[in-house]
């Protein structure tokens, strides 16, 4: 025999051993299990020795007494065949046990049975009923498993205060006389079958009845134990009921017209729906939401501190707008200043050195004073040109104005040049007319020129698309940046600000690699308002177009 089967004849004897089975039931296991394993007969004499001593115990002598004895006669007679005589014999002897376990529970005390965990419990239950009660709703009122349940009723049967029915596979246990005198004698409610209707008593969850008027009708176990009422449970008004549960209360919350929740302490939230029945009875259905409240406080307490975190991130952001504002103005300040200290200075330059030349007959202007006046006009187009303020960003557009960028870039061209003479970059912008576009413009290819041909930037070329300028910058890459991604190289060139700008204003700005290995190649569009053609006429393009989207390529580092 497999494993399988063998473990499948056990649970079937389980089920005998705890009272769970049928006469019926419990011949056909048996006599499977005997048959096809012999080795089970030991378990068979014990399983039988437990309906035995739980039969004899439960003082229900009836119809089902003479269908054990026939289990228990065919067991030993199967036993003996089986040349198991030894158990066979004790199998036989359980009829000497009947009598002497009989006696047994006559001497067993009640108090102990009583006492025990669930026993109250269970008896409430049933006496509440008026009826026998399936072992199912014993099982979803108590919360017990089928097993835990069998070792309370077990107990209960032994002392005579319960006893069991069968219908099919469910079993069912109803008071005995004594009974129904220890439960008035605990003071639980005890209702007449004969007089009363109380179907809530089978019901798996907490019910309360009361009439049209507010009288009380019932309420079952549940209902009782979720409350914590205390015993004997009797059931008071509906006014009465509201005001007893509201001031053992906390809080409560209404959560609809006929839905309330009430916190009973740090942790139990219990909850109660009205349903009115079709004779215009109130019925209370209730339930234990203290994991459900739970959840919801977490929820509001992430809630809570996530709205304080957008709080303080508004704050933070308020304030870093204000920093900007204060830095643009300041920017704008010094920028004005340097401009006009430059302007200054440049023209005492000019003027001396047109007085030189006229007072000085045949002498040359020494080449420093004329180095000192191009290193401050240099510096008035790199300071106009770098130091622009940007600005802050409203309803998505920016100041606007005309510019012309070939002018721009070449002024800037020449200005690096200057400033550095070893520099040998070329600039293609020939074919862009004047366009209307946001003022940083200016700003960016001033950048990308000055700051871009002091990290290795050698070409600039550009051209308008559509309603986009487009500009391409060559960038060699030196030797210290031989282990960065295109992007990496370019930001720490100081090249990334420029990045922001243009994204900030629109555009995309892009890093690819040139295939060569050696070069990066810089690829952003700014948004163009309008266009200036060669005899003055404009060409507006309306709302700022969207951005073009530029050919990608699979370069780790791409920045869209």
């Amino acid at each position: 025999m497999s494993a399988i089967d063998r473990k499948a004849f056990e649970i079937s004897l389980d089920r005998i051993g705890r009272g769970d089975a049928t006469p019926a039931e419990a011949a056909a296991a048996i006599r499977k299990a005997l048959t096809s394993e012999p080795s089970l007969t030991e378990r068979v004499y014990d399983v039988l020795r437990d309906v035995t001593w739980r039969t004899l115990t439960s003082r229900s002598f009836g119809g089902e007494l003479s269908q054990w004895f026939e289990v228990v006669r065919h067991a030993s007679a199967l036993a003996a065949s089986r040349n198991a005589g030894g158990m066979s014999e004790r199998m036989r002897a359980f009829a000497d046990l009947i009598s002497q376990s009989a006696r047994f529970a006559e001497l067993q005390p009640l108090e102990e049975v009583l006492s025990r965990k669930h026993t109250k419990s269970l008896l409430s239950a049933i006496a509440g009923a008026g009826k026998a009660v399936s072992n199912i709703a014993l099982m979803s009122i108590l919360g017990l498993r089928e097993s835990n349940l069998s070792r309370v009723t077990g107990a209960l049967q032994g002392t005579g205060l319960i006893e069991r029915s069968s219908s099919g596979k469910e079993a069912s246990f109803a008071l005995t006389d004594l009974g129904r005198r220890v439960a008035r004698k605990l003071d639980l409610a005890v209702n007449d079958p004969a007089t009363d209707r109380e179907w809530w008593h089978q019901a798996p969850y907490p019910l309360a009845i009361w009439t049209a008027s507010g009288e009380p009708v019932g309420a079952n176990a549940a209902f009782y134990r979720l409350t914590r009422s205390k015993e004997p449970h009797v059931l008071p008004s509906l006014a009465d009921w509201k005001m007893t549960i509201a001031k053992m209360s906390r809080d409560e919350l209404m959560t609809s017209n006929d839905t309330w929740r009430l916190q009973i302490d740090d942790t139990t939230w219990i909850q109660f729906t009205e349903a009115v029945m079709p004779d215009g009875g109130l019925c209370l259905l209730g339930s234990d939401v203290s994991a459900a409240m739970k959840a919801r406080s977490e929820a509001e307490h992430a809630l809570k501190v996530a709205k304080e975190a957008e709080a303080r991130a508004r704050r933070e952001l308020a304030d870093t707008q204000d920093r900007l504002v204060a830095y643009q103005s300041a920017n704008s300040h010094v920028r004005d200043e340097i401009m006009s200290v430059a302007a200054r200075s440049n023209q005492r330059v000019r003027d001396t050195i047109d007085v030189w030349a006229h007072t000085a007959e045949n002498q040359v202007v020494p080449r420093e004073l004329q180095a000192v006046e191009k290193d401050l006009g240099a510096m008035q187009v790199a300071v106009r040109n770098l130091m622009g303020p940007i600005d802050v960003v409203a309803a998505g557009r920016s100041a606007s104005g005309w510019i012309d960028p070939n002018r721009v870039v070449m002024e800037a061209m020449n200005t690096a040049r200057h400033l550095d003479p070893s520099i040998h970059a070329t600039a293609s912008f020939g074919k862009v007319p004047k366009i209307r576009v946001a003022e940083s413009l200016r700003m960016v290819l001033s950048h990308m020129v000055i700051i871009g041909t002091r990290h290795g930037a050698y070409d600039f070329h550009g051209a308008l698309k559509g309603s986009n300028l487009v500009t391409t910058v060559r960038v060699k890459s030196a030797d210290e940046h031989a282990q960065l991604t295109p992007f990496e190289a370019v930001s720490s060139s100081g090249l990334g600000y420029c990045r922001s700008i243009v994204e900030t204003n629109g555009g995309a700005f892009e890093v690819r690699e040139t295939g060569s290995g050696s070069d990066t190649m810089i690829v952003f569009s700014w948004p163009v308002e309008g266009t200036m053609t060669h005899h003055g006429g404009k060409i507006k393009f309306g709302a700022t177009a969207k951005t073009i989207k530029l050919r990608k390529r699979s370069v780790r580092g791409v920045v869209d």
